[in-house]
């Protein structure tokens, strides 16, 4: 992603990297980037969804979009995932991809279950490792790691989910630290209910929720990229959710747990 001028190389636009870029929030994060200027490369398994996106943002921004097809669950694929990100000069990773099962634990499937810790854990921390080296020695950069209103508590019938969701916020509060005066910022962005496919993937039941707590995807990226302006670390989008994380960080665990898995038994199918 250069431009060569007079024998030298120059970078032309900032860039950026999306998985889980073929829908929901993903996508609205390559449509704000691209309308921002930044070249693209967008990851997710759909080549079709991929294609049909990229052709779209070029000939509507003028920008470069590569698409790279690869399951983030696979460990070689997702190895292909990691080199791209090392070879290029990213200005931005977005760690977008994920999934989450819904129901009783003892009755879930246990590939499925290992394949979202695959994608929502194992795939965050290696994609992240893969930008951090040239990000550190450049001195600039953004990582995005998209987490969940989940995980605030520990959450019945949502288990592996919320578990997932409480190391992405970990991991990156860590980081956060780490990564004081190198010029890298790193966020975990914790959205609430968000029309995207993400319920119907997962099997959960929306009907109840109220319509007030549904936000649109477009306006969760536009809350986060704001906040990573700012080097907010926690982006919790909308005042609902952010009154609910607040809350839940002073309620008691135990009481927390139990209101979690009250709502959770309304919205299972």
């Amino acid at each position: 992603m250069t431009d060569r001028n007079d024998g030298s190389t120059r970078r032309s636009r900032r860039c950026a990297l999306v998985t889980g870029a073929s829908a929901g929030i993903g996508q609205a994060f390559a449509e704000r980037l691209a309308a921002d200027g930044f070249d693209l490369v967008l990851v997710a398994r759909s080549r079709e969804r991929l294609d049909a996106l990229a052709q779209r943002l070029s000939a509507e921004r003028g920008v470069r979009v590569e698409v790279l097809a690869a399951d983030l669950t696979d460990a070689a694929e997702r190895g292909l995932v990691e080199r791209a990100i090392a070879e290029r000069e990213l200005d931005l990773l977005v760690n977008n991809a994920g999934f989450g099962t819904f129901g009783p634990f003892a009755e879930s499937d246990p590939g499925a279950e290992e394949r979202e810790i695959q994608l929502n854990v194992v795939a965050v921390s290696r994609l992240t490792r893969a930008a951090l080296p040239g990000m550190v020695a450049r001195g600039a950069g953004g990582i995005i790691n998209v987490s969940s209103m989940a995980a605030f508590s520990a959450a019945a019938y949502n288990a592996t989910y919320a578990a997932t969701k409480a190391f992405v916020n970990s991991f990156t509060e860590a980081l956060y630290e780490e990564l004081k005066g190198t010029g890298v910022t790193v966020q975990a962005l914790c959205p609430g209910f968000t029309r995207t496919e993400f319920q119907d993937r997962a099997g959960i039941e929306v009907d109840n929720v109220p319509a007030a707590a549904w936000m649109e995807a477009s306006d969760v990226v536009d809350i986060s990229l704001a906040a990573l302006q700012s080097r907010t670390l926690i982006c919790v989008p909308g005042f609902s959710n952010r009154a609910l994380a607040g809350f839940s960080s002073v309620l008691p665990r135990g009481w927390s747990r139990r209101l979690v898995a009250t709502l959770a038994r309304q919205m299972l199918h």
